[in-house]
């Protein structure tokens, strides 16, 4: 029995339950893990040459503000470095902002299913999350706006949607913008808008000089392939920087993140050569699943929902047993669904077979 006092309202929250690891092995060898949408090309190889010659430096302590990647940044995207903030991944940058904005009682809108540290991070700092269903599994910004209320402090979108793989247009968005009151700040998580093939995908970081309540928030885990080294960051304006500068570690990013980061930068063929791999993956995967009859939810990341019609814990289990680690539908509603990463054409292939065996089972 635990004696201590902590804080009770904790008891609410789940804890985080990873995967299967890629260290633990299958009946086919070392799994495949195709459960955490990571790039399936690893990194740049100028990542590689500058990890490299920057080994030598690890005794030193890296620079708070991430400086030199600071700048970078804040000259690719045309604003002050003020208003850059990085973080040991997004997951650490949601912490901070919770800590800034969201108090005991104070309600914090969130659309259901959605990335689960948003819950737990506002949870965390005792808010009370409102949430509201998707609507033909996209973010539904009308109904986001009419549950803010006078309690509302903090709003989370992610665009493209994770775990459903949609995406917010731009229109759409700067209207919601347009409606927020300006003391709730809303939270944009792109982290997987690289991927986003849509012609009126919104430029979160270009929104964020208009709106001064808006964070928007990035990574290098997905398309630059660093997930890692725990890198991403926040744009937004400069006051709301300094708050969050204010409850962030010093250091919290480590020299070899902040360098791989800047190199990782500099190499857009590899970038594209990312971009290009997943949106001819998407395509396999919707031929796949066309001619075996199984619907899937049309995707703007490095992942896809497909609807098995059986339950998806149980093929989850199906596809371990073929040495595939993937994620079923059922921690986000849709119990009969699977969510799989995009991989490499080999590791596509493998899930195309289980896929197809399922199908054949279904039809018997």
């Amino acid at each position: 029995m635990h004696t201590m006092k902590y804080r009770h309202h904790l008891d609410a929250i789940r804890g985080f339950d990873p995967p299967r690891s890629l260290d633990e092995s299958g009946a086919h060898g070392r799994l495949i893990n195709l459960a955490l949408n990571e790039n399936s090309l690893g990194y740049s190889p100028r990542v590689g040459e500058a990890l490299a010659a920057a080994l030598g430096e690890a005794s030193r302590y890296p620079a708070t503000f991430c400086d030199a990647l600071r700048n970078k940044l804040a000259r690719r995207h045309d604003l002050e470095p003020e208003r850059f903030l990085f973080g040991n991944g997004i997951f650490e940058i949601l912490s901070l902002i919770c800590s800034v904005f969201v108090g005991e009682g104070d309600e914090v809108v969130l659309p259901e299913p959605s990335f689960g540290w948003y819950t737990i991070a506002s949870k965390v700092s005792g808010g009370r999350v409102v949430t509201v269903p998707l609507r033909e599994y996209a973010i539904d910004l009308d109904a986001v706006a009419a549950a803010i209320g006078p309690r509302t402090r903090l709003v989370w979108l992610c665009n493209p949607h994770n775990p459903m793989g949609t995406v917010v247009a731009s229109g759409a968005l700067r209207a919601f913008l347009e409606r927020v009151p300006p003391e709730v700040a809303v939270v944009l998580d792109e982290a997987y808008g690289e991927y986003a093939a849509a012609p009126d995908f919104p430029d979160g970081i270009a929104l964020a000089r208009r709106h001064a309540n808006l964070i928007v928030l990035r990574t290098f885990s997905k398309a630059y392939g660093l997930a890692g080294l725990r890198i991403g960051y926040a744009a937004a304006g400069a006051e709301t920087i300094r708050l969050l500068h204010k409850v962030k570690t010093p250091p919290n990013v480590n020299h070899l993140a902040q360098i791989a980061a800047a190199a990782a930068l500099d190499d857009e063929d590899f970038l594209a050569r990312s971009v290009a791999a997943v949106r001819q993956g998407l395509a396999d995967y919707y031929a796949c699943c066309d001619a075996l009859g199984l619907g899937y939810i049309p995707s703007f990341a490095n992942f896809l929902m497909i609807d098995l019609g059986r339950d998806g814990d149980e093929a989850a289990r199906v596809f371990l047993e073929e040495g595939i680690v993937l994620r079923s539908g059922r921690e986000t509603g849709l119990p009969n669904w699977i969510r799989v990463t995009i991989g490499n054409d080999e590791e596509n292939r493998r899930v195309f077979a289980v896929l197809r065996r399922l199908a054949a089972d279904r039809q018997t």
